[in-house]
């Protein structure tokens, strides 16, 4: 099957300058393809991300669950799992949301919420994101859009909760290349193993050990993405064993081979990774730091 090629737009805005510590930025989406063609295509694990369709719809769902028609206005807790698109036409408008920016704006539990969609339209929980989308919904411009992001989340911003630092430093840790287990990352924090356990499922979503296989997997997929041309062999991690290793951890969190997501067209995927690279200096979420 050749490679598609939407008609697409894709946009990165920074929030406001106090928000930035909170949420990785502002994203804009527009695809309409040639004919109606439907896309299909796997976006990556991230953190969590508030999901506004402003046109049209993308069916989704994590891997393997069968794709599904989403909430128009949707919250996405952080993600283990590859997210299965389909889409021909739709406009999008999103916020990516940093583990800090979860425990100041949501404050639950990040891992009651892991690898799940959420309707902020209906669950108390994202009544913040559900005013916001009352107040986008009818908007077209993308930054008439990302000023309204910054006026409801500014307004929502309060006091400085004591833990942040702490959060900051162990998101730091986790996107470190040199911590490669739990008690290596406990350490480098300064706070017990056990502490960080509880700390990550709550804040980051997952167990440490997990957020830093996957933080090890994006961090050696991600050049390959921007260049293929370059060999695996050239940007796996040094952690890992050797390249059967890396396609366990593959399928793990893309639910296929290496091989089998090179052969997808991915129009999606790879025009969105090349954007947010140019306009923020990272291709994917999960490598943005505090």
């Amino acid at each position: 099957m050749p490679p598609l090629s939407p008609v697409g737009d894709y946009r990165f805005i920074l929030p406001a300058p106090a928000l930035r510590r909170y949420f990785s930025s502002y994203y804009f989406v527009e695809i309409a393809t040639p004919g109606g063609v439907e896309l299909d295509d796997l976006l990556y694990p991230e953190w969590a991300s508030a999901r506004f369709m402003l046109d049209g719809m993308i069916p989704a769902s994590l891997v393997p669950d069968p794709v599904a028609p989403v909430p128009r206005a949707s919250m996405t807790g952080p993600t283990s799992r590859a997210c299965h698109v389909r889409c021909s036409y739709a406009r999008l408008a999103g916020i990516g949301m940093l583990p800090v920016g979860w425990s100041r704006f949501v404050g639950s539990s990040a891992s009651r919420c892991a690898n799940a969609v959420f309707d902020v339209e209906t669950d108390t929980g994202f009544a913040l994101f559900g005013a916001i989308w009352q107040d986008v919904q009818r908007l077209q411009d993308h930054r008439e859009i990302a000023d309204v992001f910054d006026r409801h989340l500014l307004a929502a911003l309060g006091p400085e909760n004591d833990r942040e630092d702490e959060i900051e430093r162990v998101h730091a840790a986790l996107a470190d290349p040199e911590i490669t287990d739990v008690g290596h990352l406990a350490a480098r924090v300064n706070l017990n193993s056990q502490y960080v356990e509880r700390l990550c499922r709550r804040v980051f979503g997952f167990p440490p050990k997990r957020l830093l296989r996957r933080q090890r997997f994006l961090r050696s997929l991600a050049p390959r993405m921007l260049d293929p041309a370059l060999k695996w062999v050239k940007v796996l991690d040094a952690s890992y064993h050797d390249q059967a290793h890396f396609s366990r951890d593959f399928r793990d969190f893309m639910g296929m081979s290496p091989r089998a997501f090179l052969d997808m067209p991915r129009p999606i995927s790879k025009a969105a990774l090349r954007a947010r690279a140019e306009a923020l200096g990272q291709p994917l979420q999960v490598l943005h730091g505090p």
